[in-house]
């Protein structure tokens, strides 16, 4: 065992490059841990400006323009789009949201009614006076949650300030991520020495591997959002943007969100509907996209993005998540595709036979 570690120390650990590479490995992750809410905003400006970044990429490919040019017209582009779905979309779906509050009381009353009568037909194990106090139960911690999240909103004044400063400072750090990128790059390079040839293959392999991460995720979010939004309001379904929405958001976390999101998708339309045949084709077509996003899309736009295990994907939600919370579980994929990109280009043991 001794043997094994010494080996392994001496072919990964006494190269400078590799010493340095580790290096900067842990200062970065000490930083981000440290400084979490500190470090979000900037991530998300990063993602943002890589998912930009091909759209730049490609159009100057094609039309030869000035890179300045390009920036500013996808840049304003995006904010354009982004104010459209601010100021459109987003209050479609706080009215669905106030809605389906609003009736959940009915839907309670409709759900006590249908059990009230299945136990009515079968010798249950629940009688009608302890179904009731049930449902009453349910109601009272439905108002309480709502009076937490009021008084919430009306303590945490400082947050949603803080909020709306980083809302702001987010577009700014894109728009200076793209159009001064190559000034920000000549600015680091100057912290490190020249000879750093594992780091800067490292950095090489992770822009790449990493923007086409981003830029194919949010393709995937795109796609599933408008097909189930799309799908869900011809069928008729009550909150077809918001439960559309949530399907397009599930895909960032694989397996776990399609998982997650099936469940308000079956409690909504078996309210609307019962088990009637409305309610099976909705979940027919549910599945559906689950299924053709799973085996044709993810294969199509990921194939050379990300090329790892289901298992590994779901350790890699577990352990971010547990180390960062929420944040962590959204940027798990990314960073589980920075680890095995560094295991990837890091120098093989030699073993001695």
């Amino acid at each position: 065992m001794f043997k094994f570690f010494k080996e392994w120390y001496n072919t990964h650990l006494t190269d400078p490059s590799q010493v340095a590479l580790a290096l900067i490995i842990l200062s970065i992750s000490i930083v981000t841990y440290i400084l979490l809410a500190t470090v979000v905003p900037i991530l998300v400006a990063i993602i943002l400006s890589y998912m930009l970044e091909g759209l730049v990429g490609t159009i100057g490919h094609k039309y030869h323009l000035n890179r300045n040019t390009i920036v500013m017209a996808v840049y304003f582009s995006f904010i354009a789009l982004s104010l459209l779905i601010l100021f459109l979309l987003i209050p479609v779906m706080l009215e669905q949201i106030t809605l389906f509050i609003k009736s959940l009381p009915s839907i309670l009353e409709k759900g006590k009614e249908l059990l009230q009568g299945h136990t009515s037909e079968n010798s249950g194990l629940i009688n009608e006076t302890q179904l009731t106090n049930i449902f009453a139960s349910i109601n009272a911690e439905i108002s309480s949650i709502g009076k937490s999240v009021i008084s919430y909103s009306l303590s945490s004044a400082s947050s949603i300030l803080e909020t709306i400063v980083y809302i702001l400072i987010v577009p700014i750090l894109i728009f200076f991520l793209l159009y001064d990128k190559s000034k920000i790059k000549s600015w680091f390079k100057k912290f490190f020495p020249e000879k750093l040839d594992l780091s800067k293959k490292a950095y090489k392999e992770l822009d790449i591997k990493i923007g086409n991460y981003i830029r194919c995720k949010f393709i995937e979010i795109i796609i599933v959002w408008v097909a189930s939004t799309l799908l869900f309001a011809l069928l008729g379904l009550n909150y077809a943007l918001l439960l559309g929405f949530l399907c397009g958001i599930s895909v960032i976390i694989p397996y776990v969100g399609a998982i997650v999101v099936t469940a308000p998708i079956i409690f909504v339309a078996f309210f609307q509907w019962g088990t009637s045949s409305i309610f099976w084709y909705v979940l027919i077509i549910h599945i559906l996209i689950q299924v053709i996003d799973g085996n044709v899309i993810v294969p199509i736009l990921f194939s050379d993005a990300v090329n790892l295990h289901p298992i590994a994907i779901l350790i890699s939600i577990l352990f971010f998540g547990t180390i960062w919370g929420l944040w962590g579980v959204f940027f798990a994929i990314p960073l589980a595709v920075l680890f095995n990109t560094l295991l990837n280009i890091w120098p093989r043991i030699e073993i001695k036979t």
